[in-house]
């Protein structure tokens, strides 16, 4: 008697299914590149941040992956940033809040992802600026952050507690800088056949300050060209803002006054905004193009293993928007980063609009390589966005201090102070942050909602009231 066809069908696809399961039991781990650019906000083609921006080779790995563009940092300073990015813990749970350390943070005695991946097994290189100024102490190769040509004598205008009007078109070749060396070194480690599997975490420093990159990327930015961020006609986008945050945004928390005025009102006064703008696209196309020359050789695996890559920044930067410069903020522009990955099974040009922050990181290039998550990583993997872009994920939490918390959901922005007051945008009219609602009751229940994201308990620490008083106005 003849197997009805329909049994004979089911047979044969339960076997290849079985026969796939079984392939892809054995196949070997892949290759993991996690790259990492210093002070990139979305001034990126990809993500639309200016019209002029220059960067066709992160925009090349966008349109070749997918594309996080509501990506956000979980602070907007450089040490707690990577510390949270890079031990998967959030700053809120350590107390790293800040540059400065400060005596009541915690040590952290998870493993970095750097000491996860050795102790499964990978070869890990880690070069340039990883970790705050550092590739990390853990890794098979390591290399430190090359230093940069300065200008000549009596030109360098650079200082980190003043304004960033640092910029300087050197007259030095690309292979002079830092960043390409950090390239050429990349590249090395990536063509170097091994058989383990490669975990490679790669820091890329500018367009970090001071913002002194060859001449010739100058030229791409003729400073009559400059456009500058838009701003609210006829409105003081300060008007609705709380104290608070006025006083955040003219002391940048941290930073002096400069003979009683802020960042902003110093390079108005100096006519030095179109000039440090043009310096900073100028440092992105630099950087873009190391970049790109370090992505160009992955196109092949000398091991012969799949690869996948990510690419992010460890926060964003302000250049004039709400009257405020550089970082150490929790709107959407000090926060705002490039999120990318591209890999197997990836649909090229694809985009999730989901929240996305750096404390996924961790857990999502763990899980692309086919590893258990730890229990202790505060952040949730990527994988299945990558499947099902639409798949639903939590908001993005950003700490500055104790107590001064964003909670970013795909439409809101919500802000608490560490004194109480608040700040409420509605990115579906208002992506610039212009118009706060936190007063308004229409959004009342909005608010509730956001508001009871944001984490209780939070680690003792440097609040941001203590820069101010200690920088008086």
């Amino acid at each position: 008697m003849k197997r009805p066809l329909t049994v004979i069908r089911t047979a044969i696809l339960v076997a290849f299914v079985a026969t796939v399961h079984v392939a892809l039991a054995e196949k070997e781990p892949p290759d993991i590149v996690f790259i990492i650019v210093d002070d990139l906000n979305d001034w990126l083609g990809c993500l639309g941040g200016h019209p002029d921006a220059k960067s066709p080779n992160i925009d090349a790995l966008a349109a070749s992956g997918m594309l996080f563009p509501q990506a956000y940092c979980n602070s907007p300073q450089c040490r707690p940033s990577r510390t949270s990015l890079n031990h998967g813990v959030y700053p809120f749970k350590t107390g790293t809040y800040f540059n400065a350390k400060h005596p009541r943070e915690s040590k952290i005695t998870t493993p970095t992802m750097q000491q996860f991946f050795m102790d499964n097994g990978y070869r890990v290189a880690s070069g340039g600026k990883v970790f705050h100024g550092h590739p990390g102490k853990v890794g098979d190769a390591l290399f430190g952050r090359p230093k940069d040509p300065k200008p000549p004598r009596g030109k360098d205008t650079f200082n980190a507690m003043r304004a960033p009007n640092d910029g300087y078109a050197l007259d030095v070749s690309d292979k002079d800088m830092g960043d390409y060396k950090v390239a050429s070194w990349a590249i090395e480690q990536w063509q170097e056949v091994t058989e383990k599997p490669l975990f490679m975490s790669v820091g890329f420093y500018r367009p970090h300050r001071p913002l002194q990159v060859p001449k010739s990327w100058f030229a791409l930015f003729p400073l009559e060209s400059i456009r500058r961020p838009a701003e609210p006609e006829g409105l003081d986008d300060w008007a609705d803002m709380p104290d608070f945050a006025r006083r955040l945004a003219r002391t940048h928390a941290h930073k002096p006054l400069h003979k009683g005025l802020s960042d902003h009102e110093y390079i108005v006064a100096k006519e030095q905004w179109d000039a440090t703008i043009r310096a900073y696209q100028a440092s992105i196309a630099f950087v873009d193009h190391q970049i790109g020359r370090f992505i160009e050789s992955l196109k092949k695996n000398p091991r012969g293993r799949d690869t996948f890559v990510m690419l992010v920044s460890d926060h964003g930067w302000h250049l004039g928007e709400k009257k405020h410069w550089c970082k150490g903020g929790i709107w959407e522009q000090t926060t705002h980063i490039p999120f990318i990955v591209r890999g197997p099974g990836v649909e090229a040009g694809s985009r999730c609009t989901q929240p996305v922050s750096l404390v996924d990181v961790y857990p999502s290039l763990v899980d692309f390589a086919g590893l258990n998550i730890p229990g202790w990583l505060d952040g949730r993997s990527v994988k299945p966005q990558l499947a099902d872009p639409s798949a639903a994920r939590p908001a993005a939490i950003s700490s500055y201090g104790e107590g001064n918390t964003s909670i970013r959901s795909e439409r809101w922005r919500y802000i608490r102070y560490e004194d109480g007051s608040e700040e409420l945008y509605d990115h579906k009219v208002d992506p610039n942050e212009w118009t706060n609602q936190a007063n308004n009751p229409e959004h009342k229940e909005t608010k509730r909602r956001l508001a009871k994201m944001i984490p209780d308990n939070q680690h003792p620490g440097l609040k941001v009231q203590d820069w101010f008083d200690k920088f008086q106005e």
